[in-house]
């Protein structure tokens, strides 16, 4: 191969080059601008089981006011139009919060309980974990569901609380 035939080659290949990687410039750039994100429907259905959750621990804990000696309540689920669907026996604390046995098992009864539906959203496990900070003189315990996608909300049977959805 002569010295000529060399240089030609060489910025055909230098030539090539550049239209790829403009080509790939191009295209990333008109994949990023005309990319929507997608709405998270798993999030979105999560939220809305824990809307339902916090609406029945307070529902939960006015119908244990009415009896306030009881250790055990009804708690009758209602669908959007007002129709009785289901009824799940409630274990209430001294305090008149829901709460079971402070354990794993007694956060998934809880969440059982109150959504009346098993530990799952749009197909996904909904992760049930116990927690406790047991220093002397003070009982703080939680219950943690969450999701693996690291969506999360905390309830503290100890005074009915729950925290806001962590996403």
């Amino acid at each position: 191969m002569t010295k000529k035939e060399k240089e030609v080659s060489s910025k055909a290949s230098i030539a090539k080059a550049a239209a790829a990687i403009a080509f790939a410039l191009t295209l990333g750039v008109t994949m990023s601008f005309l990319h929507t994100g997608e709405e998270d429907t798993t999030t979105k259905a999560f939220a809305a089981q824990f809307d339902k959750f916090k609406r029945h621990i307070v529902a939960s804990h006015w119908q244990w006011r009415v009896h306030p000696s009881t250790t055990m309540i009804m708690l009758i689920h209602f669908d959007e139009t007002g129709s009785e669907i289901n009824r799940t026996p409630v274990r209430m604390n001294h305090d008149g919060w829901p709460s079971y046995e402070s354990s794993d098992l007694g956060c998934e009864k809880t969440w059982k309980a109150l959504v009346a539906a098993p530990l799952r959203v749009d197909g996904f496990k909904v992760n049930a974990r116990y927690y406790a900070e047991l220093d002397e003189g003070e009982d703080n315990y939680w219950c943690r569901f969450s999701l693996s996608s690291g969506s999360y909300f905390d309830y503290f049977p100890a005074s009915g609380t729950a925290t806001n959805l962590t996403q």
